[in-house]
């Protein structure tokens, strides 16, 4: 089971896998040495293994992510991208760590006629290795090397994935959902029919191909329609539980971002006062007080390296939060028509089949009881 702690790790990881193999198969990576050659660490085998299986997917989100990952995987170039390695490119010429300038005065003076010191006179901050523009983290010698155009392309076409089961699911959300919530707690019932239909869709195994409005866009101008009197008559997979996007609250989706945007401004207005103390212990210009003894407040480099993480999970939750939000479309692109299936409800023909091959295993299971009575 994969599961994403938080928006866009779904996708992250799956877009990443996919580059993995897209590496290997180009001959740009080699698989890391194994000493348990084992038939079934073999890449072939696990993909045959996986297209005999498939991949459940449960809720919107889920798919979204998926399809987006999926996307990002197989389209997205081949470089290796340090997200690290970027952001600190991006945050260190935003000035937040820039020393302020101090202005000459002729009223102060620091002892022996000495003025006050300009920041080329001041103690230098520290500034971690990794943070530096000219750092680079230690890494393989292939992700150096430039990837051939002919090898850095998209595929003309996407080999065969595992098919898909969808199986719908709401998570309601808010004061005004809790009757929902109530009803649902005690009639568990509908969710146990529900799991064992699609277990039994994906033990039959009758699969066919996904359905996409045909010249489809990653831009969806209808809103979702929970309360629809009649369902359409040929339903598309990549509208799968759309109508429960409108449980969602404008509010809601809203406050997400908005959240982000103010702990981002409260993080900023609170950095200044933390790097004007730690600059200050840094360089003697004061002593700590009782309570910077007994809990020493952050260094500079503390400091950067705080700020660093809380910017990676701020622009991930953004990133996600833009894949699953209910205003966002499916990710697609016209060569997943020809891949991707989707399990469905058997025929009366398959089932008929299922049907008799599980009797013929059943009372071949009673003779060999009856056997060895």
């Amino acid at each position: 089971m994969i599961n994403g702690r938080r928006h866009g790790e779904l996708a992250e990881r799956i877009a990443n896998d996919i580059k993995k193999r897209r590496r290997l198969d180009a001959g740009i990576d080699q698989l890391p040495f194994n000493p348990m050659n084992l038939p079934g660490n073999n890449p072939e085998v696990k993909q045959a293994r996986e297209l005999e299986g498939g991949i459940v997917i449960i809720g919107r989100p889920t798919f979204k992510e998926f399809m987006a990952g999926l996307k990002r995987g197989w389209l997205e170039s081949l470089e290796i991208v340090d997200k690290e390695e970027r952001l600190s490119r991006e945050l260190e010429n935003d000035g937040r760590f820039d020393e302020p300038e101090l202005e000459p005065s002729t009223s102060f003076n620091a002892g022996e006629d000495e003025p006050i010191p300009t920041p080329s006179k001041l103690k230098p901050s520290f500034v971690p290795p990794h943070l530096k523009s000219g750092a680079r983290p230690p890494s393989s010698q292939n992700d150096h090397q430039p990837i051939p155009s002919a090898l850095n392309i998209p595929p003309a076409s996407i080999p065969p994935q595992p098919p898909l089961l969808l199986v719908p699911f709401l998570n309601y959300i808010g004061l005004t959902q809790i009757p929902h919530m109530i009803w649902e707690f005690f009639n568990e019932r509908h969710k146990v029919r529900s799991g064992a239909e699609a277990a039994y869709r994906i033990i039959v195994g009758e699969t066919r191909p996904v359905t996409a409005p045909s010249n489809f866009e990653d831009a969806d101008p209808t809103p979702a329609e929970p309360f629809q009197a009649e369902p359409l008559s040929e339903p598309l997979d990549i509208n799968f539980n759309k109508d429960f996007e409108a449980y969602y609250k404008a509010s809601f989706v809203k406050d997400f971002t908005s959240e982000i945007q103010k702990a981002r401004e409260g993080y900023y207005q609170e950095l200044s006062k933390k790097l004007e103390t730690a600059r200050a212990l840094a360089r003697g210009s004061r002593e700590p007080t009782k309570d910077e003894v007994n809990y020493p407040p952050p260094t500079e480099v503390e400091l950067r390296a705080e700020r660093m993480k809380k910017e990676l999970r701020w622009r991930s939750d953004e990133a996600g939060w833009d894949i699953v939000k209910p205003s966002s479309s499916v990710a697609w692109d016209e060569r997943f028509r020809s891949t991707l299936r989707v399990f469905v409800e058997p025929s009366s023909e398959r089932e008929a089949e299922f049907r008799r091959q599980a009797e013929e295993i059943m009372s071949s299971v009673a003779r060999k009881e009856e056997e060895q009575q």
